[in-house]
Order: structure tokens, then C-alpha cells, then sequence
């Protein structure tokens, strides 16, 4: 397909349970030359690498011995029209507003609480496809792979991932706002790569992930970098076919923190109350302006004469 993105996605979590599902989304046609850049990278960060295998970028592993590598791999995927889409999931919250979903003195057999990793995956996809939408493009999905060597497939975590990645596509699970028809046509393929396999779009998205998780913890002594590395993936973030400087919409479209808190009601009226007392202030401001503009005007002789 001419118009196809490939959406690369990994997950992180910090100590203080923030779950982060991340990534990026690029068209196909610049998967060579993300490719060709992040190896041009890694020689330049492991000259004396022997294996392949060592020249694997793994956040938890590099970012604090190579802070300006990861500014680096941001770069890559600026230049190449990169997107990042990602869910921050804040799991102390999510069980203090719901529980754990299933407590032992119930006799009932199922759990109140989605999976969190299903929750992440279910509002990215939903994003990607209002990305997809207006370009009129398609897109797959890439995830890097949660099981290890030699599992069972039927029983893997892999295995799981891909049945609920189809649950949401083919019983539109968990999508609120955008339309079944959209979502169906939109995703094309889901698929699952090992770290072993070397895929540089994995390999960012790893540190895209890790990167947010460990930017909106708020207990850990962070590098000093992280933040700078934070700010520019943030400015890679999806706004939803917005103009970003008329309407940021990136934390809604792009990087989204669950549980959302909720507005009520009285907020919402004080809300509109303020609005109406700031456009009244404006059009104040507009009038003076005009007065000031206009040596002649009535309301300037009078306001001279007193």
C-alpha cells in the first residue's frame, strides 16, 4: 500500500507503578532510513562492539551512560516525520477510584478492572486510527515481544497480546469515540518482534517508553537529561490533525494520562463564568485600544476632560 505507516510500540513501568505503553508511528517508505541512522548511531556509541547483539539500543541499560545517544534517537525520528502515540496509565490511582477488581470474601469468579496493558493498547489505537483516518492511509502495528525464548506460543504472553489486540479491533473493545468501520479498515496487521531481531523502530520506542515512565514519576531522583529528552518527545506527540499553537491537544491525542480526572459539573459552570467575565475583559481592552488608536474619538475627549 502506498499510504502506510508503521506504528512501533513498547512498554515500561517505574518503581512507583507508573505503566507506560509508547511509541511512535513513521510512513514505510522511512523505515530504511530510520534504519540506516540508528546504525550509523550505534557505531558511533560502540565502536568496539564485536556482536550485534551488543549494539542493541536498550533504555534501562544505556540512557544514563549515553544521555545525548537518546537526544540522538528523538532526531531520528523528527527527521524522518515520526509521531509519537502513548498511554501513561497511573496504576495506585487506578485501583484507589476502582480496587483491584476481584477481592477473595467474593464469591464471584471475574474482575471488576480491565487489564491495564489492555486499557493502554485500546486508547493508542484509537489515536493511531484518528491518525490514520486523516491521512487516508493504513497501518500496522509492531510490538516488541513479552515472552522468552523457546515459550509456548499457545501460552505465551505473545499469543495473548495478538488475541487482545483482535478483541479491540473486531468487537471494538474499549474504543470510545472512534467508529467501528474506521477502525477496521484502518489497522491492517498486528504483529510481534523479539529484541533479538534487531528492529531500530523497536528499539526507539523502548526508549520512548521508558523515557515517559520515568518522566512522570514523581519519586524517583531522575537524570539530569531525562527531562530535556522528555520535552522533545513531547513535541513529537500526536495532536490530532490540530494546529498545535491554536489548540494543544497532544495530551489527549498524543502522550495520554489514565485515570483521567473527571470535571464536574460546578467546575464546568465556574469555568464558563470565568470565560465569560475574560472575553468580557477583552472586548474592554479591544474598545481602549480602538479609543487610543483614534485621536478623535468622543470617548477621548471626554475621558481627557475629566
Amino acid at each position: 500500500m502506498e499510504n502506510e505507516f508503521t506504528l512501533y510500540l513498547d512498554e515500561s513501568k517505574s518503581v512507583d507503578n507508573i505503566f507506560v505503553i509508547g511509541g511512535f508511528a513513521c510512513h514505510i517508505s522511512k523505515e530504511k532510513e530510520i534504519e540506516n541512522k540508528l546504525q550509523k548511531l550505534k557505531e558511533k556509541v560502540w565502536k568496539n562492539a564485536k556482536t550485534r547483539a551488543e549494539k542493541v539500543f536498550h533504555a534501562t541499560d544505556y540512557v544514563r551512560k549515553y544521555p545525548k545517544a537518546f537526544m540522538d534517537l528523538i532526531e531520528i525520528v523528527r527527521e524522518a516525520g515520526g509521531v509519537v502515540f502513548a498511554t501513561v496509565i497511573k496504576l495506585d490511582e487506578l485501583t484507589e477510584l476502582f480496587g483491584t477488581g476481584y477481592s477473595k470474601s467474593n464469591k464471584t469468579s471475574f474482575a471488576l478492572v480491565e487489564d491495564p496493558f489492555n486499557i493502554a493498547l485500546e486508547k493508542i489505537i484509537e489515536n493511531y486510527t484518528h491518525f490514520l483516518y486523516y491521512r487516508n492511509a493504513f497501518g500496522k502495528t509492531i510490538y516488541e515481544s513479552r515472552s522468552v525464548e523457546n515459550e509456548n506460543w499457545i501460552t505465551s504472553p505473545d499469543f495473548m497480546l495478538k488475541k487482545d489486540y483482535l478483541r479491540i479491533i473486531s468487537n471494538n473493545k474499549g474504543i470510545v469515540y472512534v467508529n467501528d468501520e474506521a477502525l477496521k479498515l484502518c489497522n491492517t496487521n498486528f504483529s510481534v518482534k523479539r529484541k533479538k531481531e534487531d528492529v531500530a523502530g523497536l528499539q526507539i520506542a523502548d526508549n520512548i517508553a521508558y523515557v515517559i515512565a520515568r518522566s512522570m514519576s514523581h519519586s524517583l531522583k531522575e537524570i539530569a537529561d531525562i527531562e530535556k529528552i522528555f520535552d522533545e518527545i513531547f513535541n513529537l506527540a500526536y495532536n490530532g490533525n490540530f494546529d498545535r499553537f491554536k489548540k494543544d491537544l497532544r495530551h489527549f491525542y498524543g502522550i495520554k494520562i489514565l485515570p483521567e480526572m473527571f470535571r464536574t459539573i460546578p467546575m464546568e459552570r465556574k469555568g464558563g463564568e470565568q470565560i465569560k467575565y475574560y472575553n468580557h475583559m477583552i472586548k474592554q481592552l479591544e474598545k481602549r485600544v480602538r479609543n487610543l488608536l483614534n485621536p478623535n474619538s468622543k470617548n477621548n475627549v471626554n475621558q481627557s476632560d475629566t
